[in-house]
């Protein structure tokens, strides 16, 4: 797995070619002050100089609704660009799922069982269910592995906004719930200690919240991916392992949610749903 860690520059220089809109909000981007000069010329396939880091910045304080809180944190606001695109998807997924509920059902009265499994929900947990905003923001938007790894262990994350909601909601509508990040095995703790604090109400044991540990990974992922100095998975290759590994269990994944593009390459989903997620890219 990669994590960007010049995360701003590189969306600058996608907004920039791209037309300076984001992530759906319609706003459009602080640029430059006017100037006498003329502009110069550009020939196609040229690349033109980024917007400049302290815009964007600005820009996704203001898509997030960012509010610092008396602790000195930060959150998003309830109210925000953000947090309604997050509605948006969460209530297509709870249609979803309602309706592949229904389907389970109406199935299992009529022949006594469901073809391909029990079904169940997979999602992603950094900014899937917990946000990292206040991380983002603690560090002016660079990551590092060991102040992230530091921030994890405090358990203290808030939630995406629904998302607890949301797989409470599955599981009550009978769907078994998974988690799956590609975050180290020595954080399970305080990651389920978190996805209970902010509501989570599912199994969070080994059979439930699956995490990444290439020294020594279940057979499934060894054969997939290897092990040690010999693994071979990107992140992308790992999540869609699992998902088959989960699969092989006999369950149907009738949703998988995430908020990254490398959250859903490789199948073993009947249908994905993608979260806003403008301060990073994990590849």
């Amino acid at each position: 797995m990669t994590r960007w860690p010049t995360r701003i520059a590189g969306l600058a220089a996608t907004l920039a070619l791209g037309g300076g809109a984001a992530y759906g909000t319609g706003a459009a981007v602080a640029g430059s002050p006017p100037s006498s000069l003329p502009a110069p010329a550009h020939r196609p396939g040229d690349v033109r100089e980024p917007l400049n880091i302290a815009d964007l910045v600005t820009q996704i304080d203001r898509y997030y609704g960012g509010t610092k809180n008396a602790d000195g944190s930060w959150s998003a606001a309830a109210e925000s660009p953000y947090t309604r695109d997050v509605r948006r998807v969460e209530q297509a997924a709870r249609k979803h799922i309602a309706e592949a509920a229904r389907k389970h059902t109406d199935e299992t009265a009529r022949k006594g069982a469901r073809r391909g499994g029990k079904p169940a929900v997979v999602l992603d947990v950094d900014d899937t269910m917990l946000l990292t905003y206040d991380y983002e923001k603690s560090t002016n938007f660079t990551y590092a592995v060991k102040s992230f790894t530091d921030y994890v262990r405090k358990a203290d994350r808030g939630p995406v906004h629904g998302m607890p909601e949301l797989v409470n909601y599955a599981k009550g509508k009978g769907m078994e719930i998974f988690f799956l990040t590609a975050s180290a095995e020595d954080v399970r703790a305080p990651f389920a200690k978190n996805l209970a604090k902010v509501g989570v109400r599912t199994p969070l044991d080994r059979a439930h919240l699956f995490l990444k540990d290439k020294v020594d990974p279940p057979a499934y992922l060894r054969r997939a991916c290897g092990a040690g100095d010999a693994w071979t998975c990107d992140g992308a290759r790992y999540k869609a392992a699992t998902r088959k590994y989960i699969e092989s269990r006999g369950y149907d994944l009738v949703a998988s949610i995430g908020d990254q593009a490398s959250d859903f390459p490789g199948g073993h989903a009947d249908r994905t749903f993608k979260l806003p997620n403008p301060m990073y890219r994990v590849d």
